[in-house]
């Protein structure tokens, strides 16, 4: 029977603030064997597009945005926008909590405070650089927007869940109020975990031979929606509570490790 793997990726493929910036060879041959073997892997990410690292590696399908841009077989099933009174509400709840905003289209992004340090720190935590990024629009109205998600960071705690308050009925959101304090929003629909549930029952693949690998709080629901969840040693504590199996962390090949157990695979 097939097998469906499922890849978060900063913190379980790729550590882009502590310089991984793509797996080692050895996860890429145990990934190409799985798939050597008839099984599919996914990625699922609440990023908007693959990094440059991973590039090398073909992917099944992809779930981008936590669910809301979906590609299997290179076409798409899923393409969520956000309407421009979504984009309107947001943006004043934005200026009224202080909250630093970051819109992503599918190649774009919207960004008027780009130099801004939470910005700058953002940019350390996912792509491993604070230099300014090429092509990003700082001056915009908000019918300017064509946005599938917005990242934005707030200085406080209370900021993030006042503003995440305010918004709750109208949007889906995964808040994070550890270490870089900030939310991720998308139009009301899937998170990462149901929308791993759709790919899997769209293509017929039982839950029994589906299984996640992920390091994060957006990993849980997909975790307990999939047959098994693999948590990476770096993960935090609250998905490792979940997981049906703890591995190594990302920069100790901890896919390997757990491709080993799960699938017999070993790195030649």
């Amino acid at each position: 029977m097939m097998k469906m793997a499922f890849f978060d990726i900063d913190g379980t493929l790729i550590n882009a603030q502590n310089g991984m910036m793509e797996p080692d060879k050895e996860t890429k041959k145990v990934l190409k064997q799985f798939q050597q073997q008839g099984n599919k892997i996914i990625i699922a990410s609440a990023r908007g597009v693959i990094p440059d690292g991973l590039k090398d590696i073909h992917f099944d399908g992809y779930i981008f945005s936590d669910g809301h841009y979906i590609v299997y077989d290179d076409q798409v099933l899923i393409d969520d926008m956000m309407t421009l009174s979504e984009i309107q509400k947001q943006m004043e709840v934005y200026q009224k909590y202080h909250g630093r905003a970051m819109f992503y289209g599918r190649h774009q992004e919207w960004c008027s405070c780009i130099e801004d340090e939470l910005v700058k720190k953002h940019r350390i935590m996912f792509q491993g650089t604070d230099q300014k990024p090429d092509g990003v629009i700082e001056q915009f109205q908000p019918q300017d927007i064509q946005s599938i998600s917005c990242c934005v960071l707030f200085e406080t705690v209370d900021q993030l869940w006042n503003a995440y308050h305010e918004l709750e009925n109208d949007m889906t959101m995964v808040a994070y109020d550890q270490g870089l304090i900030r939310m991720d929003v998308y139009h009301k629909g899937y998170k990462k975990g149901t929308a791993c549930q759709y790919l899997y029952q769209k293509l017929g693949v039982s839950q029994d031979n589906t299984y996640a690998f992920g390091d994060g709080i957006n990993d849980i629901e997909m975790f307990e929606l999939v047959g098994h969840g693999i948590a990476m040693g770096n993960a935090v504590n609250p998905l490792k509570k979940v997981a049906e199996y703890v591995t190594d962390d990302v920069e100790h090949q901890g896919i390997v490790q757990a491709f080993q157990k799960y699938f017999g695979i070993k790195e030649e």
